[in-house]
């Protein structure tokens, strides 16, 4: 097609949408930002309703401006890549626009589905013009080696890095509020990095040590060798952030990409990743022999159940169930859920936040028709794989996002971070174009 703009014109726009994409990744995590509106409702933690520009937001606009050049000036086919994927992900966003009418916070809920709509849009970006698994695993590994080093730092200094100036917390054991493993009468803080609370940052670790390990399992010699080292620098980052959710995800992206090696005799990718397990236990051995009672205090004797922060969470799905029953319809608001908890009831011991259980907190927030969306599409990919495994098995593309999705849909069943805070959408967002791209691409 003609244009009357130079291609090195065009070329400029669709390059610098992949530097600012690659940004969003490794700024993701980082807890810097600005607030645009402070709106405190007391006792309800200011960033459930703040007006916050993170720096990850800030690269997510601009990659989508940069791509709306480039389609300008040189006009393409925007494909919108697996149908039901992208039909689900508009009624998602559609949901999250209906909750608004029936929202405990209109104007926060407004917020945030104009904050779903540009995730739309930056998946629609994700499936047309991320094509090579470098532009996704460089940004991931500079996004996870930054945040890694920072946390294994703060939790040798059990203190924070006095990078302040970057979000960094102002973290002390002994201060209330610090997220912490207390054992014999002591406050063990735990790694945070430049993230918000240790389980951010230990999703975000075990996230990208499921794309690392697809890599492992899957790439060229060349390829398998860095992100192997990779994976033994991050591991022991991951252990640090004390992140149950986050161990088990990482565990289960894991055994998936070695079961599914040994399924189709891949026996050079199986060896390769049953060695590299090996090594990442010696290196955590020190670790374990020196912190060995704050792993098993977390490990609570083996009755996670029993442990507080699991009564917690039950408290948590208990009052949201009671929310949901009640506003089932079209939900409390998308992003509302906290101050609907304050508004409802009376007594609550707990600092008002979401369930940690996205599958309750989605159709919590958004009603039963979001839902029943975000439902489809947490379940949709695995079944694609049972259906077509054959297929997948032979696609190192798609094994790999499948394992990526499957960590992101475990740390989902504890926590609420991949639907609540930018992080975890990001990666969500992410793993969904990824997959809709593949899975599109297989046919």
């Amino acid at each position: 097609m003609n244009t009357l703009i130079p291609p090195p014109f065009s070329r400029f726009f669709r390059s610098g949408a992949r530097i600012f994409f690659a940004a969003s990744i490794v700024l993701a995590p980082f807890r810097y930002r600005a607030s645009l509106w402070a709106r405190p409702f007391h006792p309800v933690y200011s960033d459930y309703t703040d007006f916050l520009l993170s720096a990850g937001d800030v690269a997510v606009f601009f990659t989508l401006v940069f791509w709306a050049c480039s389609l300008l000036v040189q006009p393409r086919r925007v494909k919108p890549g697996n149908p039901l994927v992208f039909a689900l992900l508009t009624g998602l966003t559609v949901a999250a626009w209906v909750s608004t009418l029936g929202s405990f916070d209109p104007v926060a809920s407004r917020y945030h589905s104009v904050r779903f709509v540009l995730l739309l849009f930056y998946y629609l970006f994700i499936v047309n013009e991320i094509t090579s698994t470098w532009l996704l695993v460089v940004p991931v590994f500079i996004q996870a080696g930054a945040q890694a080093l920072i946390g294994v730092g703060q939790f040798f200094a059990q203190s924070s890095l006095g990078l302040q100036i970057l979000g960094e917390h102002v973290l002390d054991p002994l201060v209330s509020g610090t997220s912490i493993i207390p054992v014999h009468g002591g406050r063990i803080l735990r790694a945070y990095g430049l993230t918000d609370h240790p389980n951010i940052l230990g999703g975000c670790l075990a996230f990208a040590l499921a794309i690392l390990l697809a890599v492992v399992v899957y790439g060229e010699r060349r390829k398998s060798l860095p992100a192997s080292a990779a994976v033994l620098l991050l591991f022991p980052a991951l252990l640090l952030t004390f992140s149950r959710s986050a161990w088990l995800g990482f565990f289960a992206a894991g055994a998936f990409l070695f079961g599914s090696a040994l399924f189709s005799r891949k026996w050079d990718s199986a060896i390769r990743t049953a060695l590299l397990g090996a090594a990442c236990l010696a290196a955590i051995t020190p670790l374990l022999l020196r912190d060995g009672s704050v792993f098993g205090k977390r490990f609570n004797g083996g009755d996670v159940t029993g442990d507080a922060p699991m009564a917690e969470r039950a408290f948590l799905m208990e009052k949201g169930n009671t929310l949901f029953v009640e506003h089932s319809a079209i939900g409390v608001g998308l992003g509302a859920s906290p101050l609907a908890m304050k508004m409802r009831f009376e007594e609550f011991p707990l600092p008002y936040q979401p369930p940690h259980f996205t599958l309750l907190t989605v159709p919590l927030e958004t009603g039963v028709f979001g839902g029943a969306f975000y439902l489809l599409l947490f379940i949709y990919p695995f079944a694609d794989f049972i259906l077509r495994r054959k297929i997948y098995l032979h696609t190192p593309a798609g094994m790999g996002v499948l394992a990526l999705l499957l960590a992101i849909s475990v740390v989902s069943l504890f926590d609420y971070h991949t639907w609540y805070y930018l992080p975890g959408r990001i990666w969500q967002w992410l793993a969904w174009g990824l997959y809709s791209q593949v899975s599109a691409r297989m046919g």
